[in-house]
């Protein structure tokens, strides 16, 4: 790294890296903190040989974990990996062969850079721009457009494009001080490269007494209209937290148990829907289901509905 790099790298062993995250990290990574020229980030190195989607959603998970940029240190690669990292900008060394590190120079400018928060959580309007981007196939898409899109503003398109750029996930375009968003593409890849940072959409749930006969399905209910699945005996709802109230949740009873249901009502981050009007998206249909997959036939349901709507 020293040759290719033309200056000092410190390593030093990092276990304390996989603190706050699950015990299975500690058992197959080793874990370092590097500093180069003052400048420090982390990288992991697997200590056996794992598969690429493995290591992408690890890699992110230390990012977010840590705060701070997160090589792979790996012995060797086919082309096809690292050909596939370098589309995706995924950071990493090999020893004695190769070094991509594509964040290293804006690292190394400092305080020439715009600061941006650390983000361990994504906000739900990021997600939601990041979703539409997968359906819609993205092309140079800028704050302009995306805000008017969604009808938002723009301040806050651009809050989270400072979300998507500290992340780091390969989807931003960046020229000067332009911004924009690319997700054209195979969308399983796309969704490889972004799941780690997805969210639950579901903030919470009420099981309700009487059926509102709202518009907007969900959960299995929205399943249910992409796929062979059978609905449950009750429909399900999604609704924005600001539409509470309007859509009388609060003034209806919620069954207690053994009760009959008569609807299920899912407070929700974002609602989307650019496959079936008032359908929620397959995508957070597949993120709010997911306690539910151990079902083998939820499970072949959500397999036919990405075969069918989204891949």
């Amino acid at each position: 790294m020293e040759n290719v790099l033309h200056m000092d790298v410190k390593i030093t062993d990092a276990p304390s890296l996989f603190k706050s995250l699950p015990l299975f990290f500690k058992g197959q990574y080793k874990g370092y903190e590097i500093e180069t020229n003052g400048v420090s980030w982390v990288a992991i190195e697997p200590r056996s040989v794992i598969g690429l989607p493995q290591l992408r959603k690890n890699r992110a998970q230390v990012e977010i974990s840590t705060g701070q940029k997160c090589a792979l240190f790996l012995h060797n690669s086919n082309f096809y990996a690292k050909e596939r990292m370098q589309e995706e900008g995924i950071p990493f060394v090999i020893k004695d062969k190769e070094v991509y590190l594509p964040f290293l120079g804006i690292l190394l400018s400092g305080n020439k850079q715009r600061e941006l928060k650390p983000v361990y959580r994504i906000s739900y309007l990021t997600q939601k721009i990041l979703l539409d981007g997968l359906y819609d196939a993205y092309e140079k898409a800028t704050v302009t457009y995306i805000a008017e899109k969604l009808n938002v503003s723009k301040m806050a398109v651009s809050k989270s494009f400072d979300e998507i750029e500290y992340i780091d996930i390969a989807v931003m375009d960046s020229k000067g001080k332009s911004r924009a968003i690319t997700m054209k593409g195979e969308k399983k890849i796309i969704w490889e490269r972004i799941r780690p940072f997805m969210r639950d959409p579901v903030i919470r749930r009420f099981c309700l007494l009487d059926d509102l006969q709202l518009c907007e399905m969900a959960g299995i209910s929205a399943l249910s209209e992409y796929s062979m699945l059978s609905d449950n005996d009750y429909p399900t709802y999604a609704v924005l937290k600001k539409d509470l109230k309007e859509k009388c949740v609060f003034q209806n009873k919620e069954a207690a148990k053994g009760e009959r249901i008569g609807c299920v009502v899912l407070e929700v981050g974002y609602y989307l829907d650019p496959i079936r009007k008032n359908v929620q998206d397959p995508l957070s249909v597949l993120l709010s289901i997911e306690n539910e997959l151990s079902d083998p036939r939820v499970e072949s349901a959500v397999d036919e509905m990405l075969e069918d709507h989204v891949w």
